[in-house]
This record gives structure tokens, sequence and C-alpha cells, in this order.
């Protein structure tokens, strides 16, 4: 359950307290857009499995995604949940990175419209993170987001070894849009109420990540585009 929201007694100032709440109120609405999103790629799974059925062909492929999804239902709820209660992550959970973003892309592909995206991963097997694996899918399904509104039909994901520290890896989401003027990196795209670019919540997954986020160097495809640098256990 959500903690309580702190009492005028227990030695916190009132701003303080009222940035807590807002904060716990930003994070509760950014969960609840998230849990609509996959409620929602639930709903349309479950559909095309029943239609398979109707026509008396195998729906195991679907039947799986559908698990996979509901099972990315509750690990976010789980989560966030631990997250606000300030709940510690147990320093021996370790999960697979290129595993986590290749779902993520997955479950994004049949929604990106007529963005076609591309995912390129260079880390060797074994490679880790610690922390919690929902955040990193729900930034990186953020980060694909803004990407394919500002593309001119190509999005690229890579997933790298940091070459400056081989104790880190980078997570890269661009696109073919505008080119950036000059040498400059182009931003990346702005908050807007028309789209689903939303710089606050990435913003608080990279750090629960304990990450950096930066402007992604200009190269092709050309366009904008940020590069996550995460802590990760390169063998």
């Amino acid at each position: 359950m959500i903690p309580d929201p702190p009492s005028a007694g227990d030695g916190r100032s009132g701003p303080a307290v009222r940035d807590r709440l807002e904060q716990l109120g930003q994070l509760s609405a950014e969960l609840l857009h998230d849990l609509a999103d996959v409620a929602y790629a639930l709903e349309q799974r479950t559909r095309l499995a029943a239609a398979e059925a109707r026509r008396g062909r195998p729906a195991v492929a679907e039947l799986e995604r559908t698990v996979e999804a509901s099972a990315e239902l509750g690990a976010m709820l789980r989560d966030t949940i631990d997250t606000l209660r300030g709940a510690a992550v147990s320093p021996e959970v370790a999960w697979d990175p290129r595993a986590t973003v290749e779902r993520a892309v997955r479950r994004f592909v049949p929604v990106s419209g007529p963005a076609e995206v591309r995912l390129v991963c260079d880390l060797p097997p074994g490679t880790t993170m610690g922390g919690r694996e929902s955040f990193l899918s729900r930034l990186a399904t953020h980060l694909l987001l803004g990407a394919a509104r500002r593309s001119r039909g190509h999005v690229l994901v890579e997933l790298t070894v940091d070459p400056a520290d081989t104790s880190g890896i980078l997570l890269s989401v661009c696109d073919d849009g505008p080119a950036p003027e000059g040498s400059a990196p182009a931003p990346h795209p702005r908050p807007s109420a028309s789209d689903g670019w939303r710089p606050g919540i990435v913003s608080w997954l990279v750090g629960q990540l304990n990450g950096g986020v930066r402007s992604r160097p200009a190269r092709a495809p050309g366009g904008s585009g940020l590069e996550i640098r995460l802590p990760a256990r390169v063998p």
C-alpha cells in the first residue's frame, strides 16, 4: 500500500510536505498512464487470441504475449508501490537488460504506426543489471514513444557496452526526424499535450536505475535522440 502522507507534526515543514504530496501525485498519475497502455495491449492480445480460437486455429503465440503483458502489468504495480514504500531491492537481484529491452520493442512495434523500429545490441552474454526490471521496460517504451513521433519512418534502438567505462551500458533511442543544425546534437521532443512524450517520468525512471541521461551524439540516422548510461555487470 502507498504510505500515508506525513502529518504536520512529524517535524517536516509545510513546503516539504506539499512537495512530497505533489511527487506522490505525479508518480501515481504516471503509473496510471502506463498501466492503461499495458492494459490496452493486454486487451488487444486477448481479443486476437479469442479470434484465432474461434476460427479453430492455434492461439499459442498470442496467449504467450498475453501472459507476458500480464506479467508486465503486475511487475509495474509491484515495483512502483515498493518504491513509494521505500522498500529496498536485494543486491542479489539480477536480470538481462537485452531481454527486457527486446520485450519492450516487441510490445511497441504493433502500436508504432508507420515507424520501423530496429534494435541493435552487442552486449556480451551474461550481462546483467540490478534494481527494478520494469523500470527499464517503461523507460525504453517512453523513449520509443518520443522517437516514433518525431521520426520520418525509422527508429533505431542501440544497446551497447559503454566504451568509456565497461561497468556500464548505453541505451540509445533515436529517430530520423529533422537533422540538428550545425554540429550540435538535436534536442529530444519537448513536452506536448498532443503526444506521449513525458520527460518527467523518463528522468524519474533513469534516476531510479541510478543512470544518467544526455543527448545522443549526432550520427546516423541523423535525427534527435537520447543516450542513457546505466550501471551493469558486464562479463
